[in-house]
C-alpha cells in the first residue's frame, strides 16, 4: 500500500488530499486535514502537490540516448523517466535515412511494466516536411510524402502519430491513408498557408506540432498555418522552456485557445537528464546548455527542460492557473492522441499513475503503472547508481 499526501490536482483542483494506492490502483481519495498527523510512511504532505503521472507525447531522447538510434536503451529510459515525473511517453524519430526506421521502430516496442514509464507508441516527425522550415532535421534527408514508406513503418512499429508539411504534393493522400488506419497526423515543419491547413484538416489532420516553431510565421495579411491553428479547435503543442516560445507568446496562446486545446511537450533531446555538452539527434551533433539544444551554427533544436519545470514556467512566468498547466501535461496530451481513460486523471479504480512535487516543482516521488517507481528521499539515502 502506498499513501501520498498534498494539494491534489486530478487534474482539476481538489484541494488537500490523501491518496491511497493499493494493488496497483487508486483505492481512495480522502480530504487531508493538515492538523492531523499523516499515516506512517506517507509520501508528501500539505506543502506538496499531487499530480497525475505526466504524459509527454514528443520526446526525441533522454539520458544520453536518441530514439532515432536503434541502440537506445529503452529499459533504462523507461525506468528513469519517472525521476522526471513522466509515467507515459511517445518517443519521437526525427527525419532519418529510409533504412533507419525499421530497426529504430523495432527497438521502441516495449510492453508496459509496473514501475516504468509506459511507451505509448511512436511519433515520426518528418521526413515529409518543408525544406523551408527544417529546424534541426537534416535537409539532405527531407523527401516527398510516400505512402509506401509510411506503410512500411506501420508494418514494423506502433506509429501513434506523424508530423508532416501538408502543402507538399501527395501529403493529403498520405493524411487520408494514415487517418484511415488510426494514426494521428499533425502539421509541423511546414510552410502551409491558411488554405493549405484547412485542406489538411479536411483530409484528416488533427494536431499541430510545436506551434510557431519551424512553420510559416503569422502575418497580418498572411495568417498561415499558425493563424489557422489559433482560430480553429485543433489541439496545439507548445514547448515551455522560454526559448522556443516567449512567455508572452504562451500567454497569448492560452488566452486564444480553449483549455482542452493545449498540450505541453518537452521535445526533449538525448541530453535530457544529462550535464550540458555535445549530443546527437539522428546523427546530427547539437550542443546542450542544460535548457535547450542548438546546432553548432546556433539553430535552435529541442528542449532539455523537464516537464515539471516547464509546468512551473507556465504557472510562475506565464501566469496560468496550476490546474490548467497540469492538465496540459497530463489529460490533454492523452486526449489529443486518444490514448485511453487511464491516463491523465487520478480517480478511484484507475491504474495509479501519480507524481508528487514540492513547492519548487521538484519531483519527490512517482508511482507508475501502480508501483512506486521513484522516491527522492529513498534515493538520497542510497545515492549509488551505475546506469548512465
Amino acid at each position: 500500500m502506498i499513501r501520498l499526501a498534498g494539494h491534489l490536482y486530478a487534474p482539476d483542483d481538489r484541494g488537500l488530499a490523501l491518496v491511497t494506492v493499493d494493488d496497483g490502483t487508486v483505492a481512495a481519495i480522502e480530504p487531508l486535514d493538515p492538523a492531523v498527523p499523516l499515516p506512517a510512511g506517507t509520501i508528501g504532505g500539505p506543502a506538496s502537490r499531487l499530480l497525475p503521472g505526466l504524459v509527454d507525447i514528443q520526446v526525441n531522447g533522454a539520458f544520453g540516448h536518441d530514439f532515432a538510434d536503434p541502440a537506445a536503451d529503452m529499459a533504462m529510459i523507461c525506468r528513469r523517466l519517472p525521476e522526471l515525473g513522466v509515467t507515459a511517453f511517445v518517443p519521437t524519430i526525427v527525419t532519418s535515412p529510409p533504412a533507419a526506421y525499421a530497426p529504430a521502430l523495432a527497438n521502441l516496442r516495449r510492453p508496459p511494466l509496473p514501475g516504468e514509464a509506459r511507451v505509448l507508441g511512436v511519433h515520426i516527425e518528418g521526413p515529409f516536411i518543408s525544406s523551408a522550415h527544417p529546424g534541426t532535421h537534416d535537409p539532405a534527408l527531407i523527401r516527398p510524402p510516400d505512402v509506401g514508406e509510411a506503410a512500411a513503418w506501420l508494418a514494423t512499429g506502433d506509429v501513434r502519430w506523424l508530423t508532416l508539411a501538408p502543402e507538399l504534393p501527395g501529403a493529403l493522400g498520405l493524411v487520408r491513408f494514415l487517418a484511415d488506419r488510426g494514426v494521428r497526423v499533425s502539421m509541423g515543419h511546414t510552410d502551409a498557408t491558411w488554405a493549405d491547413a484547412e485542406a489538411a484538416v479536411g483530409a484528416g489532420t488533427s494536431l499541430v506540432t510545436h506551434l510557431f516553431n519551424a512553420m510559416r510565421p503569422l502575418r497580418h495579411r498572411d495568417p498561415g498555418v499558425a493563424g489557422y491553428a489559433l482560430a480553429s479547435s485543433l489541439p496545439v503543442g507548445v514547448i515551455g522552456d522560454g526559448h522556443h516560445l516567449a512567455f508572452e507568446t504562451l500567454r497569448l496562446i492560452a488566452r486564444v485557445k480553449a483549455p482542452d486545446e493545449l498540450y505541453l511537450v518537452t521535445d526533449a533531446l538525448a541530453g535530457l537528464g544529462m550535464p550540458p555538452g555535445r549530443y546527437s539527434l539522428a546523427g546530427r551533433e547539437y550542443v546542450s546548455d542544460g535548457t535547450c539544444g542548438r546546432l553548432p551554427d546556433g539553430t535552435l533544436s529541442g528542449s532539455l527542460l523537464s516537464l515539471p519545470l516547464a509546468i512551473r514556467n507556465l504557472v510562475e512566468e506565464v501566469g496560468l492557473d496550476p490546474a490548467l498547466a497540469i492538465r496540459m501535461a497530463t489529460l490533454n496530451p492523452a486526449r489529443a492522441l486518444d490514448l485511453g481513460t487511464d491516463l491523465g486523471r487520478i480517480e478511484p479504480g484507475r491504474t495509479a499513475n501519480l507524481v508528487v512535487v514540492d513547492d519548487a516543482w521538484a519531483v519527490q516521488a512517482t508511482v507508475a503503472g501502480g508501483a512506486l517507481a521513484f522516491d527522492a528521499a529513498r534515493r538520497a539515502a542510497s545515492p549509488v547508481r551505475t546506469e548512465p
